[in-house]
């Protein structure tokens, strides 16, 4: 099975096997769309064929399954992780191309959004419209290197947008931008598939590239062209492509936005894009990430969770797997299993987890027998494997979660539950319960015979 290298390849796919649903039906684009997209979730993906807004479909949940993301990158699920983490380690710069659909359609004038994009409001305290799948690429005004991030986009008026950039690669570059003089140019493209999707949720030191990153998961070039307005380097196959200025020194009100906690983040004065070009396919699909669904959940926590992999192995070796449940908004809480083979080394993996990314408020270590993945087995390891007089670490003070309403301006205290079985007891008094023969019976069989 070979990656899928476009949006459309992606949809085939999930229509070919009775994963796509299509809505004939007139679908209201304030909270109607979120709610069937809510409805529908970890089932199938939905088409939106008409909306009460502009004639462009909408299409909701293409990634709302870890498996189909193993599925998009060509390898089985239980390789995800692994395979995620050797590619990364691949870069493949992007392929220049002289043509793409959506440059049949570029408007530089008496831009209105509104009129050609249907715009999702999706909960009920939202500031408005917002553009929740748009991806960012963007040169560095120093080193002319590329970034690739997604921003949520709250649509004030037909050419202006209000921004949450948070202090990571893309709030740097516009501040490079403003001591210079000058706005930021940037190209957002909407309608990506999942490796380019995964790929803009890497965590990469400055300079890294993510399309370079993409060409790696994908194990070949992705085919770009020259934005009209910007020339900013963006893939061929995107539906649809915003370009404009993010001028350094300009701020609207932005928000309140339901955001991946599962609570609002409230408004603030923000960042703003001033719009200067739209292009977009004459066949184009509007691709809707409902806030905190499982489509937004899981496109943070598997990149995440690979480079958590990465970093935690090399601190300490006996670390074979790594999961961000979605209980956990899949950011917050981290299990960690492990091959123990020396005491000590599960609070040395949970120190390493807790500091390798910042989101991550609570670590929970366990044996090579639980499954992390699997909130029952790793709760039957809390509640039979851990003393919180010797197995609990808890770190006041540290850097968190922006969005995490229980912190205070991003300052939190995180904690490490050691929930693994004393080194060499899982054969003697830690021995789990086994019924020998019952992972072959098979019941089906047994009854009919």
């Amino acid at each position: 099975m070979k990656p899928t290298r476009s949006l459309r390849e992606w949809l085939e796919r999930l229509g070919g096997s009775g994963r796509l649903l299509r809505v004939r039906k007139r679908v209201g684009l304030r909270y109607e769309l979120a709610a069937v997209s809510q409805k529908l979730e970890g089932d199938r993906a939905v088409l939106f064929e008409a909306t009460d807004g502009p004639p462009m479909p909408v299409l909701a949940n293409i990634c709302t399954r870890r498996e189909w993301y193993a599925e998009a990158m060509g390898v089985p699920p239980e390789r995800l992780l692994p395979e995620l983490q050797r590619r990364q380690e691949v870069r493949i710069p992007p392929r220049k191309s002289g043509d793409a659909p959506f440059l049949k359609n570029v408007q530089t004038r008496d831009i209105d959004v509104r009129k050609v994009l249907p715009l999702p409001t999706y909960h009920e305290r939202d500031g408005g419209p917002y553009i929740s799948a748009g991806v960012f690429f963007v040169r560095d005004p120093d080193t002319g290197a590329g970034n690739v991030s997604i921003h949520r986009m709250h649509c004030l008026e037909g050419d202006l947008f209000g921004l949450l950039v948070l202090p990571r690669h893309l709030k740097g570059m516009i501040r490079k931008a403003g001591e210079r003089g000058e706005a930021l140019k940037v190209a957002v493209a909407i309608g990506l598939d999942p490796m380019l999707l995964l790929a803009s949720q890497l965590v990469l030191a400055p300079g890294q590239d993510e399309l370079e990153m993409a060409g790696g998961l994908l194990g070949e070039a992705v085919e770009v062209v020259c934005a009209p307005w910007t020339g900013i380097l963006v893939p061929a196959q995107a539906e649809i492509i915003i370009e404009g200025e993010i001028p350094a020194g300009e701020r609207r009100r932005e928000g309140p936005f339901g955001e991946f906690p599962r609570y609002y983040s409230p408004a603030g004065e923000r960042e703003v894009l001033r719009v200067w070009s739209l292009a977009w396919r004459p066949d184009a699909v509007f691709y809707s990430i409902l806030p905190a669904g499982r489509d937004h959940l899981l496109m943070g926590a598997v990149p995440r969770e690979a480079g958590l992999l990465r970093d935690l192995q090399r601190a300490v070796p006996s670390v074979t797997d790594v999961a961000l449940p979605l209980s956990g908004s899949g950011r917050y809480h981290c299990v960690i299993q492990l091959d123990k083979r020396n005491e000590g080394e599960p609070k040395s993996a949970l120190l390493a987890a807790l500091a390798a990314h910042y989101d991550v408020k609570h670590a929970i270590a366990v044996d090579r027998d639980i499954d992390p993945h699997d909130a029952a087995m790793v709760d039957w390891a809390l509640a039979t494997r851990f003393q919180a007089d010797k197995d609990l670490i808890v770190v006041p003070g540290a850097w968190g979660s922006r969005l995490d309403p229980s912190a205070r301006e991003g300052v939190t205290a995180k904690m490490g539950l050691d929930a693994t079985a004393p080194l060499g007891s899982l054969e003697g008094s830690f021995c789990p319960l086994r019924i020998p023969g019952a992972e072959r019976l098979d019941l089906d069989a047994w009854l009919k015979g």
